[in-house]
């Protein structure tokens, strides 16, 4: 639904024009378990994920009423937080497993398969958006389309929150990572890191201001050691 309660998810598109992104898609499915079980609630017990979130759902609310995006929503554990925090939240993934992991731990949310580069929502629906780690596997030009369509369905003056990894031991600002065990499972997944200057000039370029950075390290041995970075953006 929209601000004025109109339907912004348009049932008939929903799953033509997700992306072959089998690679992705397959790896996500097959992880979507465990990911919801042992790693999903983790994140927002984090204090600097909390304190973004928390900021962030400030300022889509003082937009009045309307529907945040998340994009790459996983198990709907941000759109649960955020739902705590007053927002409502439509999320969107391209894994089936993991939106069926998500009307499983939160019944209450509206969760859809869809592929980000092809979002089903009319333009200008959405007064925000969440991408938390959701293009980590997209390269420069997938994360142009995936902004672009981001720009395209949140209204102007809405909001933008991106999270994406800076660099880790032996992985510098601009490398490439081919993750192919997760969870003792095969998967097939490339992670890009990306510094924060060019990760500010991608959101610029796709027409959000950026309002607000945060960077921080891993904050216990069980996390990846990996710095994390999170871009609060303004839609021109």
């Amino acid at each position: 639904m929209d601000a004025d309660g109109g339907e912004t998810i348009d049932e008939s598109e929903e799953l033509t024009h997700v992306v072959d992104y089998d690679k992705v898609r397959a790896s996500y499915d097959i992880v979507a378990e465990r990911y919801a079980n042992e790693l999903a609630d983790e994140m927002v017990t984090r204090p600097f994920e909390r304190g973004m979130l928390l900021s962030f759902s400030e300022l889509v609310r003082s937009l009045g009423p309307g529907i945040v995006g998340d994009v790459g929503c996983g198990p709907g554990h941000i759109a649960k937080h955020l739902a705590s925090l007053g927002v409502r939240t439509i999320g969107i993934d391209i894994s089936a497993a993991m939106i069926e992991q998500a009307k499983l731990k939160f019944p209450e949310g509206d969760f859809h398969v869809a592929s980000m580069f092809h979002l089903p929502i009319k333009t200008g629906s959405w007064i925000g958006a969440v991408a938390r780690y959701a293009m980590l596997n997209c390269d420069a030009d997938e994360r142009a389309r995936a902004f672009q369509e981001l720009y395209r369905v949140v209204r102007p003056g809405g909001y933008l929150t991106y999270s994406f990894y800076e660099s880790a031991p032996g992985q510098p600002v601009g490398s490439v990572y081919h993750l192919q065990s997760w969870f003792g499972y095969h998967v097939d997944l490339k992670t890009y890191f990306l510094s924060i200057e060019d990760a500010a000039s991608e959101i610029d370029v796709a027409g959000f201001d950026v309002i607000a950075a945060l960077v921080r390290e891993p904050m216990s041995p069980s996390q990846l050691p990996a710095r994390r970075c999170t871009l609060v953006g303004k839609r021109r």
